[in-house]
């Protein structure tokens, strides 16, 4: 149980789908780290999905950041990804939860998701 702010995330009800939320413009600064704690939801026991980070750059396509593979195990992954390399760089993040199972029991969490320096 956590009383933090979290992401649920659950992607459609079909095969091979996916969900994704793409934030407003964010001037990346030297030193800034995205954070959160990922995994499986209680309950969703069935639960394989894969968490995805990825970014927008100004007038270009999507750039990978960072893939993570999960599945229901009662545990968190710590996620901290430099974005360090992108200063001086307006970008928009994408967060994406894509079911590699049973689209039913792909209940996922970003916990905290955010940006600190």
């Amino acid at each position: 149980n956590e009383n933090e702010s979290a992401l649920y995330t659950h992607p459609p009800l079909v095969e091979n789908s996916w969900i994704a939320g793409t934030y407003p413009p964010y001037p990346v600064q030297p030193g800034d780290h995205f954070l959160a704690d990922i995994g499986c939801l209680a309950h969703f026991t069935n639960c394989q999905v894969e968490f995805m980070l990825a970014y927008l750059p100004a007038g270009a396509d999507p750039v990978i950041l960072g893939r993570w593979q999960e599945q229901y195990d009662q545990k968190m992954t710590r996620v901290d990804v430099d974005l360090s390399s992108l200063a001086g760089q307006t970008i928009q993040l994408i967060l994406t939860v894509r079911s590699q199972g049973d689209s039913g029991q792909a209940g996922a969490f970003w916990l905290v998701p955010q940006i600190r320096r």
